[in-house]
């Protein structure tokens, strides 16, 4: 297919690593395709990542009742989408897609539930290099691609611009008499699977060392959900750290983000976030493919331990998060100190220079 619709909707409602990952299939589509009027459907809690997006026209809800599928699909079918893109690939976004109305509805053809019945064009995404896990952000591309959209340029992760946001960030900067030339290390410690977390005291003992042996200033971050996670970070910490657990809303989280020196998390949601704003990220992997969910693009850095169970995608751990319990705090030091000499500068939001290598995969 390479007629471009006359409009156009994305179906992708969650979550915040998804949404990232969707950025450049929307540049893409956008390129390819300037006249098309572009919608996303996302869950509320996601809204203000994408509200006054410029290359979106409107963001909708995606419904979360019964009452608010019938409002939402009568709102869909009076939009006359011609053509519907579900890259979330499940049960609840295909149907969706199927009852928009629209002619033309794609999504992958080895999704989840049985949401390919409900494409008219269902497409597969290739294998990997050597049979390697396509990331995230590539198979995406790929499928805007088979649609006749132009998908050679640089990837890029457009985000809105939110002047309050990033105000917000400065002041906070501010208050706290941070210094461009001093180094910042954002902390991220909770994630949605116990098997991604790695130990909270670990956490505790490394940002110690940083703000005690290197001066380092320690920002903490999570989700309101995720206060008990951060918390028995925060207790065990003997230094002082900028707690804003619970206290940002998205786009101040990436204004945030944007004024690191670099990121220490779990395989996450704001991982994708740093990622996307520029801000180089180390990412402590356990059951979960880098490969397929890493950090994308250069400047990052994966620890992750090659045992025989890696890689498992279990929720539940069956042999004592062997995996994350093999990172020792030693190693994360010394990839953060790399990172050491990009303080200077990049305060306010100014491009990081690049890490050579993106991914560190030690052995047990």
């Amino acid at each position: 297919m390479t007629t471009a619709p006359h409009s156009l909707l994305l179906v992708k409602p969650s979550s915040l690593g998804d949404i990232v990952h969707t950025l450049p299939a929307l540049d893409a589509l956008h390129r390819s395709w300037p006249e098309t009027a572009i919608d996303w459907i996302v869950k509320p809690e996601w809204m203000p990542l994408l509200e006054g997006h410029p290359l979106l026209r409107d963001v909708l809800p995606f419904p979360h009742s019964w009452n608010s599928w019938r409002t939402a699909v009568r709102e869909l079918r009076r939009r006359r989408y011609g053509m519907v893109i579900d890259l979330q690939g499940l049960l609840r976004s295909g149907v969706f897609s199927l009852l928009s109305g629209s002619p033309v509805r794609v999504g992958f053809a080895n999704g989840r539930e049985g949401s390919p019945w409900c494409y008219t064009h269902r497409i597969m995404p290739p294998d990997g290099p050597d049979h390697a896990p396509m990331h995230a952000i590539d198979r995406y591309l790929h499928l805007v691609g088979q649609l006749g959209v132009s998908t050679d340029r640089p990837r890029a992760f457009p985000l809105p611009s939110w002047p309050e946001a990033e105000a917000w960030a400065d002041q906070l900067w501010r208050e706290e008499r941070i210094d461009r030339q001093e180094p910042v290390c954002v902390i991220h410690p909770a994630a949605r699977w116990s098997t991604k977390r790695w130990p909270a005291e670990r956490y505790a003992t490394l940002a110690d060392r940083l703000a005690a042996e290197h001066g380092w200033r320690i920002v903490m971050v999570a989700a309101p959900a995720q206060r008990d996670q951060a918390a028995g970070v925060s207790r065990a910490m003997r230094e002082r750290s900028i707690d804003l657990v619970g206290r940002t809303t998205l786009p101040q989280l990436a204004a945030v983000l944007r004024r690191a020196t670099v990121m220490v998390t779990n395989d996450s949601g704001p991982m994708h976030l740093a990622a996307a704003v520029g801000t180089p990220v180390v990412a402590l992997f356990g059951p979960t493919d880098p490969r397929a969910v890493g950090p994308y693009g250069t400047g990052h850095t994966v620890v992750r331990k090659a045992i025989d169970c890696s890689s498992c995608s279990r929720q539940h751990c069956v042999k004592a998060l062997a995996c994350l319990n093999a990172i020792s705090i030693d190693e994360v030091m010394m990839v953060v100190s790399r990172y050491m000499g990009t303080a200077m500068g990049v305060s306010g939001g100014e491009e990081h220079p690049p890490v050579k290598e993106r991914v560190q995969s030690t052995s047990g």
